[in-house]
């Protein structure tokens, strides 16, 4: 591999990690730096209550039905219009708990990173910005691998490896299937009516694959959103990268390097908290 590819490598690495940052903060911190986010956090807090409460314009009643109450409002609103539905959504904060135990998420994350624009509950919130944080990390992570690995030869394009490894259809096969992403997902296929939502060739006609790839980025922006870097990256090489060692993903001559560094991790089912990290349960708003 010549100078040029890996000063190409180490700029797009450079970049990946500049966008996480910019992720992992608040709009305010990129829009006016570090310093005037500091004092603007100075001044408000120490407005004095009433100046504080009153520099939030009052939520609008306008759509509230006459001589209805807020509270009676917000239950018809968010009431259920599909038991089924309903029933999967309960089920979203279990999976994901589940899923990475220990790691913890609160329900509105999952609810989040398990909806697809595509289906009517997006409306609530969908996976799509979890996504794209969680391309960047695996992107990320696999270039780091990559770069540092003695088996890169100096022929491999290690831009097609990358492209060819963590395509979202590849994902959506192999390590949402290993996850059972297909049972806890709401997406919503675009299948002609003569073919059954059940019809698992309809669906994989439909983007079966590339809605469940999309999910797995969901679940790993999730994860890197709440849990930080180094449980990422534990997640990375221990939950993702094993299961990329199949046709059309990581070449052969990565794979005994890949199940090294996955057992001196802990193995597939390795601990992915440090001793001193514990669990935490956060909203996307906190």
């Amino acid at each position: 591999m010549d100078d040029s590819t890996v000063i190409s490598c180490w700029y797009k690495t450079r970049v990946y990690f500049r966008e996480l940052v910019r992720l992992s903060y608040p709009p305010e911190f990129a829009a006016v730096g570090t310093r005037q986010y500091g004092q603007q956090a100075v001044r408000k807090r120490e407005q004095p209550p009433h100046e504080r409460a009153a520099s939030h314009a009052p939520r609008s009643h306008e759509s509230r039905p006459a001589g209805q109450s807020e509270h009676s409002f917000g239950q018809q609103r968010h009431q259920p219009e599909d038991p089924q539905l309903e029933a999967k959504v309960s089920g979203f904060e279990e999976y994901m708990n589940r899923l990475f135990s220990p790691l913890r998420f609160s329900p509105e994350v999952a609810q989040r990173v398990l909806t697809h624009g595509s289906h009517r509950l997006a409306r609530q919130g969908h996976n799509a910005a979890l996504s794209f944080m969680g391309r960047r990390v695996f992107s990320t992570y696999l270039l780091l691998f990559l770069q540092s690995s003695p088996n890169l030869m100096s022929t491999d394009d290690i831009e097609e490896i990358a492209l060819n490894s963590l395509h979202t259809n590849l994902l959506g096969e192999h390590i949402a299937h290993e996850w059972g992403v297909g049972r806890v997902l709401v997406w919503q296929p675009s299948i002609s009516s003569d073919k059954s939502i059940n019809d698992v060739e309809a669906l994989r006609s439909a983007g079966l694959y590339k809605v469940q790839g999309e999910t797995v980025q969901a679940i790993m922006g999730a994860v890197y959103n709440q849990y930080g870097g180094s449980v990422a990256h534990r997640v990375f090489h221990t939950r993702v990268l094993p299961h990329l060692l199949v046709k059309g993903g990581l070449p052969r001559q990565f794979h005994e390097e890949v199940e090294t560094i996955c057992e001196r991790l802990g193995g597939r089912e390795g601990p992915l908290l440090g001793e001193a990290e514990t669990p935490k349960v956060e909203s996307l708003s906190s």
